[in-house]
This record gives C-alpha cells, structure tokens and sequence, in this order.
C-alpha cells in the first residue's frame, strides 16, 4: 500500500515540497530526540505545522502523529492518562507537546491524532535509549553491578513497534473527528523484578541485580481510548520475549 517515497528532510523544510500527489493520509514518525532545545522545537515541534499544513493543502484526509509519554514530563500520580495534566520536564517533551498543540489547532481544516508512545522495542539493534535498553546493554556488556528501582512496580510502558505499526496503519485508514491525543502500553502488566530476571535469563546475566524502592513513584498507563480506537496490545511479558528474541538472534 505504501508505493511511493518522498524524501523529506526536517532540517530543510523546503523538502516537503517533495510531497505532492494523491494521498488520503499521513502517518507522521520523524522526530529529533537528542540535540540543543531549539533545535528540537525546530525539528520535532514546528515542522509537524509544517508538515500539516501541506497535507491539508494536498487535502489530505487524516493525520496520524506518533508523540510520547513524555509530554508528561514527571507525573506525580500513580495512573496516567489522557486526561493526566501536562507538566514539561525536558526539551523533547516539550517538542512533542508543541507538536500536538499545532495539529490541535488545525483540526477543523484535517482530523488528526497524536499517539502518546512508551518505551518502543523492536528488531534494530543499538537504536533504542529508554529504561529497559539501557538495562539490556548494561547486562550484555557484564556490568558488575545494576542498580534498579520499585522491583514490585507493574510496568505496562513499553510498547512493540510491530503492534504500534499495526495501529498506526489501521487509524489512518479510519474514520477520524476533530483532535485527539491518547497513550499506548502494554496490558497485564507484569512486576518489574520478572521483566528484568526474564531479560537476565535471556542474555545470560549471572551478575548482581540491587534492588531499592526509588525516589520517585513509577507510574503505569491508561490507554483505554486506544482499545476503544483498534488498539491490539500485547502484554508487558510478551513485547519483551518478541524483542529478545530479535536482539539475540543478531
């Protein structure tokens, strides 16, 4: 279905004079995650106007925006969703809530929605930076000691980018109204200390895990809109064995 590429460049917004034609929707991904703060308002923020504007000029029918949890900065609550207010913690957070700000404000010209993303895990080796990557490279590399936090903590923040991909791909073949912003997880959330004994299992860990409660309360999350939406989650467990199994197969 996806037949022809335009090659667009965020850093050189006159590339997306590359898009023309006949298209019925946008699936929009592209993002800087690293970089100074403006630099990522430019390229993850204000270029999603950009971009939206001319897929509206194209009279494109549906924009479909992957933004991130962390619009949320650090939430002081137990369950987020997407009702859950917006506290800015870093730059790229608030990037991707600019982002949803812009489309918000072009709804009535093009429906749109933001999918407020975890931690994604998929088959690229080496390209992912989030908590329990960083916990993978640390067990593969034989650090001595890992230092972890809320070891009895149901973590439901991750996400496959096969099932994401799914979504992503059925929404813009939807029906959509107005603006929405909504988050995606994983279901029946397991306790972290299994997550990360079954990753330590996987990849032959035999060294110490330290365990504390954290000085910060962990947070899991609600994505019942998402369900209502065509939202296919798998369980926490699951996404974890499908992205294990393509690092160690590399």
């Amino acid at each position: 279905m996806f037949d022809e590429l335009a090659v667009v460049d965020f850093n050189d917004l006159s590339t997306l004079r590359n898009i023309y034609g006949d298209f019925e929707a946008v699936i929009h991904v592209a993002a800087a995650s690293y970089g100074a703060p403006a630099d990522l308002m430019r390229v993850t923020g204000i270029a999603t106007d950009f971009l939206a504007r001319v897929a509206i000029n194209l009279g494109i029918k549906r924009f479909v925006h992957v933004s991130a949890m962390s619009v949320y900065g650090r939430p002081d609550v137990s369950v987020v969703s997407s009702k859950t207010p917006i506290k800015h913690s870093i730059p790229y957070g608030a990037a991707k809530w600019a982002a949803e700000c812009y489309l918000h404000d072009l709804q009535d010209q093009m429906p749109s929605i933001s999918i407020r993303s975890p931690a994604i895990v998929g088959s690229r080796p080496g390209t992912h930076t989030h908590f329990l990557a960083k916990v993978l490279k640390a067990m593969t590399t034989r650090t001595e000691t890992i230092r972890l936090s809320n070891p009895d903590f149901l973590f439901n923040n991750i996400v496959h980018e096969e099932t994401l991909a799914e979504f992503l791909v059925h929404l813009s073949l939807s029906s959509l109204v107005g603006y929405q912003a909504i988050p995606v997880g994983s279901i029946q959330a397991d306790k972290l200390r299994d997550l990360i004994n079954y990753m330590a299992n996987a990849v032959e860990y035999t060294r110490t895990v330290s365990w504390d409660n954290g000085s910060e309360s962990p947070f899991s999350i609600d994505f019942r809109e998402a369900l209502e939406l065509g939202f296919q989650p798998l369980t926490s467990m699951r996404v974890l064995e499908q992205w294990l199994a393509s690092q160690t197969q590399k």
